[in-house]
């Protein structure tokens, strides 16, 4: 299994590198009114509106002070570009499905995780990108789309 590494707060996570399409600085996020807690705002990519997941709100992590992403990973998911933001890229790294290990029942509510990549003594929490949004943000995501393309036309 081959997965894009990356930290926030110091603590491995990895997703499937199939869903990534590439990894960027952003410099600007402009905010969009009325958007779901953890979506920082949208940039433009290549003329694609792309909204911007704070992956530390998204998982409940404690956010930064300063609101500047060291590096967005531009994803795929569920048809929909969307950017994750997070603290940096560690690499590209490959688990051998033996050496995950699924959520036991205390990580069972976190449905997003694919399981826990053991690598000596250290362990990477593995998200499956699928599954990180639930139907409720899909549909908020689509709703930005939405709200940003009808400005657009304005």
């Amino acid at each position: 299994m081959h997965l894009l590494c990356f930290s926030l707060m110091d603590k491995k996570y990895a997703v499937n590198i199939d869903g990534v399409r590439e990894v960027r600085r952003i410099k600007e996020v402009i905010p969009v009114p009325g958007a779901l807690s953890f979506i920082e705002g949208v940039v433009s990519l290549r003329g694609k509106v792309v909204p911007i997941i704070n992956l530390r709100k998204k998982l409940g992590l404690p956010t930064q002070e300063n609101k500047t992403f060291h590096r967005v990973l531009i994803t795929e998911v569920h048809k929909h570009i969307i950017g994750l933001a997070i603290d940096s890229v560690i690499g590209v790294i490959t688990f051998d499905p033996a050496n995950i290990e699924p959520p036991d029942e205390v990580l069972n509510k976190a449905d997003y995780l694919v399981g826990v990549g053991k690598s000596g003594k250290e362990l990477t929490l593995i998200i499956d990108l699928e599954k990180l949004l639930t139907s409720d943000e899909k549909t908020g995501i689509s709703h930005v789309h939405g709200k940003v393309q009808i400005q657009k036309k304005v």
